[in-house]
């Protein structure tokens, strides 16, 4: 396997470990939304659930980011 084929294997692994990371991130403030919600405390609970998007919409980006870039490898 040359450089380059290794480099971008290990940067495609970077991308998904981050975007898992963000979408860790996204379920704990749901769970904290969750729970604010529950105690209807309803300023906190749409803090993080905006957060959760937030971190959703990130994670979304980088995979979709990552698959154009395949896609544009394979055709």
């Amino acid at each position: 396997m040359s450089d380059d084929v290794r480099e971008a294997l290990e940067e495609a692994a970077r991308v998904y470990e981050d975007a898992a990371e963000e979408l860790d991130l996204a379920a704990h403030h749901c769970r904290v939304a969750a729970g604010h919600f529950h105690d209807h405390a309803i300023p906190r609970a749409a803090v993080h659930a905006w957060a959760a998007f937030g971190h959703v919409t990130t994670a979304e980006r980088s995979l979709r980011d990552q698959a154009e870039v395949h896609a544009s490898k394979s055709a």
